[in-house]
């Protein structure tokens, strides 16, 4: 068991109006310490060569750097703008993900509670309690800090979307694509294979149940021997090699 731990965090950016900012979002992490903010290259290249936080937020015009120092855990870019074609580059680069301007309280909490789930994970903290502010002063359980939608990058001539996971009925693969049913009845295709685009989703919400489907198990309505019923809407056949893996969520 690890209590009351703290994690270090670097910021660096040479605009003083987003480094406030961005320390103002930070405070209301309890389990957050910034450790050191950096104005200039050489000064972020110089502590995280001798220093080893968990958290680095780098503005994204400084991500050369990466090439000269020891990379934290987690590198987080500071865009102003959202450039859908380098997100796939931004990744290669070392970044676990880009939090985009305006800057906001919601999309940090997204990044954070990612974070923390992942830290969790392979550090085995059975409880880790994260205070923050949002409108109130809640404290949450680590295990209960999960993302609740996901942002989705369009590519090319694709629109970039927000998908809120309790939404989504069931997605499944066309093609070269993702289509992606929702409960009002909208669909939507995404350029991606099916093992990329259900990494996205959590693992205890989306089950896949055959070669081309993945469905939320909250929008299971009923199982006829080996046909899955999505609200009353759809029906897809239960693969023998997911039947197991199935059942199991399905008596969680």
């Amino acid at each position: 068991m690890v209590s009351n731990k703290n994690f270090e965090v670097v910021i660096l950016s040479e605009e003083e109006a987003k480094i406030e900012l961005l320390k103002g979002l930070l405070s209301k992490y309890c389990s957050l310490n910034i450790a050191f903010v950096c104005r200039h290259a050489a000064e972020a290249i110089d502590f995280l060569n001798h220093h080893t936080p968990m958290i680095f937020f780098l503005d994204m015009r400084f991500s050369e750097v990466l090439h000269d120092i020891r990379k934290p855990p987690f590198i987080i870019g500071l865009c102003d703008m959202i450039h859908t074609k380098k997100v796939k580059q931004f990744l290669k680069m070392g970044f676990f993900e880009v939090f985009y301007a305006p800057y906001t309280e919601r999309e940090l909490n997204s990044i954070m509670g990612k974070i923390l789930n992942i830290y969790g994970t392979y550090n085995k903290l059975d409880r880790q309690m994260i205070q923050r502010v949002e409108e109130a002063n809640i404290t949450y359980n680590l295990e209960e800090q999960k993302p609740k939608s996901v942002f989705i990058m369009g590519t090319r001539n694709e629109e970039s979307i927000r998908i809120v996971f309790d939404n989504v009925l069931y997605f499944k693969k066309v093609g070269n694509q993702v289509c992606v049913y929702f409960e009002n009845g909208f669909r939507k295709y995404f350029r991606s294979n099916l093992k990329m685009f259900h990494a996205k989703f959590p693992r205890n919400k989306f089950q896949k149940i055959n070669r081309s489907v993945v469905v939320n198990m909250d929008k299971v309505s009923g199982v006829i021997k080996n046909r899955i019923l999505i609200d009353d809407n759809a029906a897809f056949e239960l693969s023998r090699s997911f039947k197991k893996a199935f059942k199991g969520m399905l008596s969680m």
